[in-house]
């Protein structure tokens, strides 16, 4: 909106140029009350007054503008009164010059000129008036607008007026207050400080981009009004220090250093971009002395201090800092938070800290640590340390040194940057800079910087040679085997010239590996044959090996019995491989399909990564619940997890999760019909896993694809080898229980009976030995009554699967399939409560499968439309779900649903199990207790 007056604009009807009203960046309330306003003018018919009091720079003008534009689209003229620019300091003159007699005869000729003008509009439409800078208004004008006010009160005028806070008491701000009071009027302001969305949205609309953590951590710190933000995205912008990539909006100089490293960066800020520290020491510039000089003390203690400390520092009371720190705070720069007082943002703090001269910064540093060492906070005052030991200081050293390694196991950011600083001090060749070198690579391994940490180690081996420590090169071997190069993580132990025995850590280190290796499973019950002789840690591993090899033999309820074991056994606090006892539990739970129980465990290891600070394995448990959605029938989560992992993965540069993760997302595609994107994710797992993927997950995935694109005797052709070797075809079985029933349906549909015989034997044996995994054992004889055609073989099945609606829904499409020669009116059934299932879980691919079959029968379906339905809750139930949690809620048993529904019990029993997952229910009780 221009800035024009009303003397040159109230020939206007409508505010011109603005056709969609722009996000509210962060003024949502503000105008919802406008609005608010708005409606009560239509519906009622009476004038109403907005005072919108706030700051200079806080958006009053953008919010006017706003208002304007959103009572033009409700069919308001559009009055502007918005008085010049602050910058003139020239008083408003409305209509006509300065020719009347006397003051009184001025504001008459305003005030009739004013009244006409507004009537005119009146005749066709309500009117919304709007004057901002009050505060640069000639009084003569106020006093107008007060006449036509009191006049106009009964007619659909809405008034508008913004006032600078700071002129609040001046003699127009108490005109303004005096004139409104007895008006109808809402107060707004002061208008709040922009932060996080608002602030994206703010910056999108600037910069056409989204800005990035650190663009809208500089944009946050500079006050949080829009002008501000405004200011300084140009200011990076013409200083070039904004590139816009991939939609996104960052940094040209690259990230900025955050939290603990900033702190021992030996210049504070020096990535900050010039224009950003101009702006804030402007604001700095604003404040006392005294505030700034206690500012520039705090900001040596961090962007974080106590009080007290402060007070310690400066040799004063307490009390005397209540004058300068609520300064800080009216203005902006820093905020109390519990016992402490924070800088706003970080990047604050560090232009203040940057404010500081070197040498005295120093000395401060000095202080401070002197400070803490005497409170008995030698951890805290290593921070300080690092600002001004020289060469040589071994007690500083020391302080670094035992810091970084007290701090590993619940800081390892903070103990990284501590010991990468001490690296820069300690003499070449000390025991202090080995300690230091394995504190720093212990920690990037932990924290989820693998590159950083292998770089490192690399770097440190090469100068400490023969006197590295095993420590330093088990820590590079486990950041090597994360990132998937098990024979580089060998050799990196191997060459190690130790004379003790290498086993724990081999062992270790095995854990991640998923191929059971002779040597490997020799070591494991090596250890397990001499208790006492081995720590917790490795004690844990060797039953995580022995579980998996129980597992891989088939002895199912021991395998899961012993990774309990491993559980137990395993040490309070964990090393980076020791999560691994749960990730084996999980994964064996899953395919046992105790659902439950396996989510369960992957949140315990979730719980054990955040707790212990093992940032690197944060993928861990998303691979884990990704499995456990997936088998569930919850696709979207599925992929949002295994999604989530991946990026995880990246940032952190592990690959040992990748496999498990892709194999979800190409399941996930392949469900949905996305054949190609399906392909995609194979053809990533095989390229980005050094070493490829696992071969027997490879070549399953690999078959599956195959059978959707080019049909089964293809995929047998990859299934052969495997189908054909009895280690294998064991290994098959047991990765899935829902596999038996898909190859054995393949191996017939390319005329390979045999090899459908030979899978449904290896299944057999598995659920005769493992009477209590109800999964297998449906497994089995759903096999087997495929191989023999037996329909009737199929009943009951559909309990024994559990949870499992992808082996439940083929059991169903079996009994149509297998039905269609001798009851083509129950195949039909069969068949149509199939595709219903499918189609209810998004399942394209296996949809359209079923609708060919029901096309042979001479049946046509249609492709269902889907409604789009939230994830969760009553409205997320589809039909069928609805009409079945109906009856239930009323009491009734499955077979009596079943009957008055004319389905199944076991159809009832899948729809059930739905509508507890939307419900977020466990039992009947519970629907009956819910039901609307």
């Amino acid at each position: 909106m221009s800035q024009r007056n009303l003397e040159d604009n109230l020939d206007r009807s409508r505010v011109p140029g603005i056709r969609v009203v722009a996000p509210p960046h962060g003024r949502e309330a503000e105008l919802r009350l406008v609005e608010d306003v708005i409606s009560t003018i239509e519906a009622g018919a009476q004038a109403n007054v907005v005072v919108l009091q706030s700051d200079q720079g806080s958006g009053k003008t953008w919010l006017l503008e706003r208002a304007a534009a959103l009572a033009a689209r409700r069919g308001f003229a559009v009055v502007d009164g918005m008085s010049p620019s602050v910058a003139t300091g020239r008083p408003v003159s409305l209509v006509g010059g300065r020719t009347a007699r006397g003051e009184d005869d001025r504001i008459a000729v305003l005030a009739a000129g004013c009244e006409a003008q507004v009537c005119g509009r009146l005749r066709n439409e309500p009117v919304l008036v709007v004057l901002d800078d009050v505060h640069w208004v000639e009084p003569a004008l106020l006093h107008a607008i007060g006449l036509v006010m009191a006049k106009l009160g009964a007619a659909p005028v809405l008034w508008m007026f913004a006032l600078d806070t700071a002129h609040a008491e001046s003699a127009n701000g108490q005109l303004l207050h005096s004139l409104v009071r007895r008006q109808r009027v809402q107060r707004l302001g002061p208008l709040e400080r922009l932060s996080g969305a608002a602030v994206v949205s703010l910056v999108q609309g600037l910069t056409g981009a989204t800005p990035d953590p650190d663009v809208i951590a500089l944009c946050e710190s500079v006050g949080g009004e829009p002008q501000s933000v405004v200011d300084l995205v140009l200011a990076l912008r013409q200083e070039q220090s904004l590139v816009i990539s991939g939609g996104v909006v960052e940094l040209a100089d690259g990230a900025l250093t955050t939290d603990v490293p900033s702190r021992v960066e030996a210049e504070p800020g020096a990535r900050l971009p010039a224009a950003f520290v101009r702006m804030v020491r402007s604001r700095l510039g604003r404040l006392s002395l005294r505030c700034r000089e206690v500012l520039q003390v705090a900001a040596v203690l961090g962007d974080r201090f106590p009080p007290q400390d402060l007070a310690e520092m400066l040799e004063e009371r307490t009390s005397h800092l209540l004058g300068p720190l609520q300064e800080a705070i009216r203005a902006g720069v820093i905020d109390s938070d519990g016992d402490e007082f924070t800088f706003h943002r970080e990047p604050v703090w560090l232009v203040v800290l940057g404010t500081v001269p070197a040498l005295l910064r120093s000395l401060l540093h000095r202080q401070a640590a002197t400070m803490l060492v005497e409170q008995g906070r030698a951890d805290a005052a290593a921070v300080h340390v690092v600002h001004f030991v020289k060469p040589g200081d071994e007690d500083a050293l020391r302080i670094i040194r035992d810091a970084a390694v007290g701090l590993l196991p619940t800081a390892p950011r903070t103990a990284a940057a501590l010991a990468i600083r001490g690296l820069e001090i300690a003499p070449p060749g000390s025991d202090d800079r080995l300690v230091l070198a394995t504190s720093a690579v212990a920690a990037l391994v932990r924290m989820g910087d693998l590159g950083a940490a292998v770089d490192l180690a690399t770097e440190q081996l090469g100068t400490c040679g023969e006197s590295a420590s095993s420590s330093l090169r088990t820590w590079l071997a486990t950041a090597l085997m994360l990132r998937g190069d098990e024979s580089a993580a060998q050799g990196v132990l191997a060459g190690g010239g130790d004379t003790r025995d290498p086993l724990p850590d081999l062992l270790l280190l095995n854990t991640f590996s998923g191929e059971e290796r002779c040597e490997v499973v020799a070591m494991a019950e090596r250890v397990l044959a001499e208790p006492g002789s081995h720590s917790d840690a490795v004690r844990a591993a060797a039953l995580t090996v022995r579980a998996r090899v129980r597992w891989r033999e088939g002895e199912l309820s021991e395998a899961l019995a012993t990774a309990e074991d491993a559980i137990a056994v395993q040490p309070g606090l964990p090393e980076v491989c020791q999560v691994d006892p749960l990730w084996m539990r999980a994964w064996m739970l899953t395919r046992v399909r105790r659902l439950d129980d396996a989510f369960e465990t992957a949140e315990q290891a979730r719980r054990v990564i955040d707790e212990h600070n093992l940032g690197v394995l944060v993928s861990l448990p998303l691979a884990l619940r990704a499995e456990v959605r997936l088998v569930q029938g919850e696709l979207a989560a599925a992929e949002a997890d295994a999604t989530a992992g991946l990026r995880a993965a990246e940032r952190a540069g592990t690959s040992v999760y990748e496999p498990q993760l892709r194999a979800v997302l190409v399941m996930v595609s392949l469900r949905r019909g996305d054949l190609a994107v399906a392909a995609r994710h194979l053809r990533c797992l095989e390229d980005r896993v050094p070493g490829g993927p696992p071969v027997l997950l490879r070549c399953l995935l690999s078959a599956l694809l195959t059978a959707a694109g080019r049909g089964v005797r293809e995929a047998m052709e990859e299934l052969r080898e495997v189908v054909g070797d009895a280690g294998s075809r064991r290994r098959l079985v047991l990765e899935d229980p829902s596999s038996t029933s898909w190859v054995v349906r393949t191996a017939l549909g390319a005329g390979e009976v045999d090899h459908a015989g030979l899978v449904v034997v290896t299944a057999e044996e598995i659920a005769a030995g493992n009477p209590g995994h109800s999964a297998f054992a449906a497994a089995a004889r759903h096999g087997r009554a495929l191989l023999e055609g037996d329909v009737t073989g199929l009943a009951g099945l559909e309990d024994l699967y559990g949870d499992d609606v992808w082996a439940a829904a083929s059991l169903v499409e079996d009994r149509g399939s297998m039905l269609r020669a001798e009851d083509r009116d129950r195949a039909m059934s069969e068949l149509d409560q199939a595709m219903e299932r499918y189609d209810d879980l998004g399942a394209a691919w296996d949809a359209a499968r079923v609708r060919r079959k029901l096309r042979r029968l001479g049946v046509r379906r249609r492709h269902w439309n889907h409604e789009t339905r939230p994830d969760s809750g009553w409205e997320s139930l589809t039909t069928a779900e609805g009409k079945v949690a109906a009856l239930v809620a009323q009491g009734m048993t499955n077979q009596q649903v079943a009957t008055g529904l004319f389905v199944s019990p076991h159809t009832v029993g899948f729809h059930l199990r739905q509508i507890y997952r939307k419900l977020g229910i466990r039992s009947r009780v519970d629907l009956a207790r819910i039901a609307p």
